[in-house]
């Protein structure tokens, strides 16, 4: 006997694909009945949330981000008050891509465990956890997803959320997120490299072209704030978790990734890093068995690369005033390339009902 009567659905979204998934969930929830919020969490404001009671079934969705969660969506649950509830279920897109007829699936990492361990430790129940491997948003490494694909994958993956909604819904549990569990645990020192250090690295690789009007479009969506308006142009915070709204949204195509930029970033504080540690080992007369000296170094690394990379990219973003400098930015961006698609769920995707994307939330 299912004992709940609503359902609220906490989300954060770059592209479309996670808010897709939690309104699969929520249209299947009205066809029994339920009372339903879908609510974005942007910049964690007026976020509404449930009384206090045993009837309500919380669910977060989320894209993967650096093979975890997205860092809104970690502080989000972890200010989440105890007690609303009892059992709550999770949701992550991931990079889904497709080779010819084969679906092929992204990775996790840690970005359903921990989520889940989390709510654990507040008290809450998880009833289920799924992946989802929606189109790969990740514009900045590769062109988006021709048309035809991604209404092939969304297909699948709606009918994938949707039997999922129905499971839970009817009081099963789901864990199908524990299938990958072998190699999500094998890449988690990976999710944890990336959320201390390299999360900050690529927050600055984005740059606006001489295209942008300043419609101040990306600074109104960023879902984290992370994006103002410097000498003119938009400027990219160390707080930007490369959700791709921006740059998918962009009516101007302005926005890029500075792939020569980031490598001559990577260069400097390679080269900058390696001869800092050498004249620091040579000074202290470090040996191996001084493995305390490895750990400090490698934090120190992380905290230089973001130190450096910070510095190097407002200097980038003064002198894009300049011409020529300008040109170089732009022109050493893949993201410039005709060819390179940008993705937008919101946008022209035929396979999903109108009405289930654009209602407003409660």
């Amino acid at each position: 006997m299912v004992k709940w009567k609503s359902l609220y659905i906490y989300y954060i979204s770059g592209t479309g694909n996670a808010r897709a998934s939690s309104y699969w969930i929520a249209g299947e929830a009205e066809k029994q009945g339920w009372k339903t919020v879908v609510q974005q969490i942007d910049r964690l404001e007026n976020i509404n949330m449930p009384e206090k009671n045993d009837e309500t079934l919380i669910g977060f969705a989320f894209p993967t981000h650096g093979f975890n969660a997205a860092p809104l969506m970690l502080r989000f649950i972890a200010g989440f008050p105890r007690g609303l509830g009892k059992e709550v279920f999770l949701l992550n897109t991931r990079a889904g891509m497709k080779l010819y007829k084969l679906f092929l699936p992204g990775l996790s990492g840690v970005a359903l465990m921990l989520p889940a361990f989390m709510l654990w430790m507040k008290g809450y129940r998880c009833i289920g956890f799924r992946p989802v491997d929606m189109p790969s948003n990740w514009i900045s490494l590769h062109p988006g997803l021709r048309k035809k694909v991604t209404e092939s994958i969304v297909r699948r993956c709606e009918r994938i959320v949707r039997s999922f909604a129905v499971k839970i819904l009817g009081g099963k549990k789901v864990y199908r997120g524990l299938f990958s569990l072998p190699v999500d645990l094998l890449i988690s020192p990976v999710a944890l490299a990336y959320y201390a250090g390299g999360r900050f690295f690529l927050a600055k690789t984005f740059i606006a072209s001489n295209k942008c009007t300043n419609c101040r479009l990306c600074i109104k969506e960023c879902p984290t704030g992370s994006i103002v308006e410097l000498n003119g142009r938009p400027y990219w915070k160390l707080s930007c978790e490369s959700c791709m709204r921006c740059m998918n949204r962009c009516p101007e195509r302005a926005i890029e990734s500075a792939h020569g930029m980031a490598l001559a970033f990577w260069f400097i504080f390679t080269a900058v890093n390696t001869h800092v540690l050498l004249a620091v080992v040579g000074i202290l007369e470090i040996t191996p068995e001084k493995w305390w000296w490895w750990v400090i170094s490698n934090i120190l690394s992380i905290g230089g690369m973001v130190l450096i990379t910070a510095i190097l990219y407002r200097v980038i973003h003064y002198s894009m005033a300049i011409r020529p400098i300008r040109d170089l930015v732009r022109y050493t961006s893949l993201t410039t390339l005709p060819f390179w698609r940008r993705y937008n769920f919101n946008k022209g995707n035929k396979s999903v009902k109108d009405k289930e994307l654009t209602r407003p939330t409660s």
